[in-house]
Parts: C-alpha cells; sequence; structure tokens
C-alpha cells in the first residue's frame, strides 16, 4: 500500500504560525516550532487495510498500561494467538 501524504493545519498553533503562551509577555509571539511559522505540517499515512499478522506470539493478554509508576506488562485473563486473530480478546 502506498503511502498518503496530506497537509493539514498546525495543531501546536491552530495555523497561525506564532505561538504565544504563559512564557512569552502580553502582546508577544514566538515562530512556532511544531510547524517553523507555517501554520501547517505535513501528515503522512499508510491506510489501513486488514491486521497484520505477527511471527512468534503465542498468547495474548490486556495490558496494565504504560505509565511505570501505575504499572506496565501483562495482566488479566488471555487467550490464544490464534482466537485472538479469530477476533476473541482476552478478559
Amino acid at each position: 500500500m502506498k503511502k498518503i501524504e496530506i497537509t493539514v493545519e498546525c495543531t501546536s498553533c491552530g495555523g497561525t504560525g506564532v505561538y504565544s503562551g504563559f512564557a512569552e509577555p502580553k502582546g508577544v509571539a514566538v515562530v512556532c516550532l511544531g510547524c517553523g511559522g507555517t501554520g501547517e505540517k505535513k501528515l503522512s499515512f499508510i491506510p489501513f487495510t486488514k491486521r497484520k499478522e505477527r511471527r512468534g506470539i503465542k498468547i495474548v493478554r490486556r495490558s496494565k498500561g504504560f505509565f511505570l509508576p501505575t504499572g506496565i506488562g501483562p495482566t488479566g485473563g488471555s487467550v490464544t494467538y490464534a482466537e485472538f486473530k479469530r477476533g476473541k480478546m482476552p478478559s
């Protein structure tokens, strides 16, 4: 599948090209670091067609999360990878 590229409004500055926050004095702005002052960004993506297979996986479990202080790694019940590919989710 071919990568698609589109131009989108910069989310850092709302398309203005400038940023004014708590560090800038009243009436002063800086060139947006997100877009370099253009107000736009290029967004590229590959359209999703189907879920890809991953080799070497036998069991699928839920994740505790991605924030180290609250815990990471697998948790709860499990399903086989074959079951997961058929649509079954772990409890």
